[in-house]
């Protein structure tokens, strides 16, 4: 589940939620609050965008994440700012 591996990867770098939407707001020029990470890590599923930029950010392959999330049963994509 791609909930699951957000929150796996985002403590094996000793990150908090709000650390990690903090990252990705500042890094990438996005807004991400961490209610987003936490609904992403409870089964939401994040827009393309946002999914590029976690991927890109936690080192995951673009492709497994898109299987994970074709594969689940989870929620519409939430949008960015």
């Amino acid at each position: 589940m791609f909930g699951q591996l957000l929150h796996d990867k985002r403590v094996s770098r000793n990150l908090t939620m709000r650390q990690l939407s903090d990252l990705l707001t500042q890094k990438y020029n996005i807004k991400v609050s961490s209610s987003m990470i936490f609904r992403w890590e409870k089964g939401a599923a994040p827009s393309l965008k946002a999914l590029f930029i976690i991927a890109t950010e936690l080192q995951v392959d673009l492709n497994q994440l898109a299987v994970i999330i074709a594969d689940s049963n989870l929620t519409r994509p939430e949008s960015l700012s």
